[in-house]
């Protein structure tokens, strides 16, 4: 594995590598990450929007305001990196830095295409409690959830284990939606994005800004993989590391702290 002690900056995914599938980051992640930040500019990027990271991130990081200045040391960037925000410490408040717009001629597309699949379509997509959406509308980006939002994480794991219900689902869609990019995240998600974003260009976008070279940046995820919305990455140069989840994440930034 690459030494990442000489990287400026260590990106996460954030739904299989720093946490469960939409559940609270754990307090011996916590105190590893408030560490890290000690040391490194640390990266949160995930295809949840930033609604999310309010939900299942910032609160358990648990940064008292006696430590409020590690915050600038963190960047998050949710919808795969077509939202970046950054702390203001005179607003001491979470702000926009850079936003990658969808047409609302092509939102309206994606929405009318997905909802007449999932109509007609035989891979068991609804909703698995009631009220829940399976299609979200996440500003810069579109998710269709298989199972909703707020299924049990164990429904969400035996819905789609291995991949091949939604590396089947992407190229039918694909092939109806060539304007736009896809990628497959969570555990039962698939992120539609404009087209040719990817995570690899949400993390290009921010190296840029802060005129910071590829090589500066360390990536670490669990859908390192063909179609997965960590492979972008990879495939882009970066210094990747896949996970197989928070517990081997645990480990990689133990043995560099």
């Amino acid at each position: 594995m690459t030494n990442i002690k000489d990287k400026k900056i260590i990106a996460f995914d954030l739904d299989g590598t720093l946490a469960e599938s939409k559940q609270p980051l754990d307090k011996e992640m916590a105190v590893l990450l408030k560490e890290l930040l000690k040391h490194k500019k640390v990266i949160i990027i995930s295809g949840g929007s930033f609604s999310q990271f309010e939900k299942q991130f910032l609160p358990y990081l648990e940064i008292t305001e006696d430590e409020k200045d590690l915050y600038s040391n963190l960047i998050l960037l949710p919808t795969s990196g077509s939202l970046c925000y950054q702390f203001d410490v005179q607003k001491k408040d979470w702000q926009i830095t850079n936003k990658e717009e969808m047409p609302k001629e092509i939102k309206e597309k994606i929405f009318s295409t997905i909802k007449d699949f999932i109509e007609n379509n035989s891979y068991g997509i609804k909703p698995y409690k009631e009220g829940d959406q399976v299609l979200e509308d996440r500003g810069t980006q579109i998710t269709l959830s298989a199972l909703g939002q707020n299924a049990p994480i164990e429904e969400k794991i035996k819905w789609d284990k291995d991949q091949e219900k939604r590396q089947a689902i992407k190229k039918i869609l694909e092939s109806k939606l060539p304007e736009v990019s896809f990628s497959i995240g969570g555990a039962t998600s698939i992120d539609v994005l404009p087209k040719g974003f990817d995570k690899a260009e949400g993390l290009k976008k921010f190296l840029e800004k802060e005129k910071m070279k590829k090589e500066d940046l360390f990536f670490i995820g669990d859908a390192i993989f063909p179609g997965g919305n960590d492979y972008s990455p990879l495939l882009e140069g970066f210094d990747c590391q896949k996970v197989s989840g928070p517990a081997e994440t645990k480990k990689i930034i133990q043995t560099f702290l």
